[in-house]
């Protein structure tokens, strides 16, 4: 689904290196001896001298940088700094949607939009001491380009589940601690949603619906918020939800028919309106006559969290179905 992110732009950008590397004096003059204690004080390293951190990324290039850096860009990967209390320099936009779950904590940002990847001119604005990205977003390929603005990790965004990404960010920035403590409140949470929903979900099942103008996609239970839904909750998935290997299959208007699970959640496309989704659904006669239509157990969710797999999403489409299915 995020495949529409992947169109980039390839940019060059020249940034100049200044370093102070000796004074106008007499260049063949003799130390003195106030000189060379001078130089033996300096080489000794200041207490308060930032350390060095060393890592290598997914793709293996050597990541090294100031620990603790204070201006960290990490678009589309602020659920994580959230979840360890670290406020990014920018927060993730595309054509000026962002993901709305994390606005309460991030809501003063700028935006640094990455609609056509991220560019190193728009890093740059922001004098990141440390950028954390991930493939979806920039290449392998387009790596240089960004790592001239600043010390780069780049993320495989195909082979790491969201608990690996917040583990290693956390490594990145010296908070293992603290994504310990979520990881250990988070499975307590899980453990808590699923003997709730667990009775009242009984003999039911679900379909989690993105509609469009033209078919329907289903969340199945290997994508994203389906994992969490139909794997870590054990809900009841509808039998159509797994028709295609990613588990985001299309069906037709002419299958809607088929679709009669007790309980829909409608996600809400990014850059439309409730209304909007509504005043699409009503134009389908089939939409109609299903079950849960019927009998007024549809759901309107916002994709920002509902397509997304990250510690704050989860949370906040766990809420949104123990609101919708405890009521």
């Amino acid at each position: 689904m995020n495949k529409h992110f992947r169109g980039y732009t390839l940019l060059i950008c020249a940034v100049l290196l200044l370093s102070a590397c000796g004074s106008t004096g007499n260049t063949d003059s003799v130390p003195t001896a106030s000189a060379a204690t001078t130089e033996s004080a300096s080489a000794t390293p200041s207490p308060d001298a930032p350390t060095a951190s060393s890592f290598m990324d997914d793709f293996g290039h050597q990541v090294n940088f100031n620990t603790n850096p204070e201006r960290v860009l990490a678009p589309y990967m602020e659920d994580a700094l959230v979840t360890l209390g670290v406020t990014p320099v920018a927060k993730y936009s595309a054509g000026g949607t962002v993901q709305e779950h994390l606005e309460p904590w991030l809501a003063d940002l700028p935006t640094i939009d990455l609609m056509s990847g991220l560019s190193p001119e728009a890093a740059l604005s922001f004098e990141p001491e440390l950028i954390m990205i991930s493939s979806h977003f920039l290449p392998a390929e387009n790596y240089e380009t960004i790592s001239k603005v600043a010390p780069a990790y780049l993320f495989n965004g195909d082979a790491m589940d969201w608990r690996a990404q917040l583990r290693k960010v956390a490594e990145l920035l010296g908070k293992e601690d603290v994504a310990d403590q979520k990881l250990t409140e988070y499975e307590a949470k899980i453990s808590e949603v699923k003997e709730q929903l667990s009775t009242v979900t009984e003999g039911k099942t679900i379909a989690i619906v993105w509609p469009s103008d033209k078919e329907f996609y289903l969340v199945g239970s290997d994508f994203l918020s389906g994992k969490l839904i139909y794997g870590e909750l054990g809900l009841p998935a509808h039998e159509l939800s797994n028709l295609t290997p990613d588990n985001f299959g299309s069906i037709s208007f002419e299958k809607l028919p088929e679709l009669d699970a007790a309980e829909l959640f409608v996600i809400t496309p990014e850059g439309q309106s409730e209304e909007q989704v509504n005043q699409m659904l009503d134009g389908l006669p089939l939409w109609k006559s299903l079950p849960a239509v019927k009998n007024g157990r549809v759901h309107h969710v916002s994709s920002g969290h509902w397509i997304n797999s990250a510690y704050m999403a989860n949370l906040a489409v766990m809420q949104d179905l123990t609101e919708a299915l405890l009521q």
